[in-house]
């Protein structure tokens, strides 16, 4: 596989869940709830966004790249819709303990907040990767 499409594999999914997390730690972290340490809620930020992105980055190029466009697509999306989901399931138990972002006080929109954006990025995700251009991958010899 060439090293600048798993560059932008990966680098798609790490842009993408970070900013995603950093509109959270403005929207819940900073605005919504802004008892806490703003240094931990930074550190939780960068690493849950750099970590998910990672994870997806990496499902996406393992399940994905090897498929047709249309079912690496499929691939993409779930990836994004299930580790972001699964995500948003375990900061709001780890959200209990530090109290950064509202997970105890408001755990439903915490868990929704989480999941909707996973669904709908999944969708962008897979888009960008194989439906918008992106798709420079190399057909598999053989």
């Amino acid at each position: 596989m060439e090293r600048q499409r798993v560059i932008r594999v990966l680098g798609i999914a790490i842009a993408m869940t970070t900013l995603a997390e950093l509109v959270y730690l403005l929207v819940w972290g900073l605005y919504l709830f802004p008892a806490g340490g703003v240094a931990g809620k930074v550190a939780w930020t960068l690493t849950c966004g750099i970590a998910m992105g990672s994870v997806i980055g990496m499902f996406v190029l393992i399940f994905a790249e090897h498929r047709p466009a249309r079912q690496a697509a499929f691939v993409a999306w779930l990836a994004t819709a299930g580790v972001g989901s699964y995500c948003a399931y375990l900061c709001s138990r780890i959200d209990i303990r530090f109290a950064y972002f509202g997970g105890e006080e408001q755990t439903s929109l915490f868990l929704l907040g989480g999941i909707i954006p996973a669904v709908l990025g999944g969708v962008l995700y897979a888009a960008l990767l194989y439906r918008g251009g992106f798709d420079t991958r190399q057909p598999l010899p053989g």
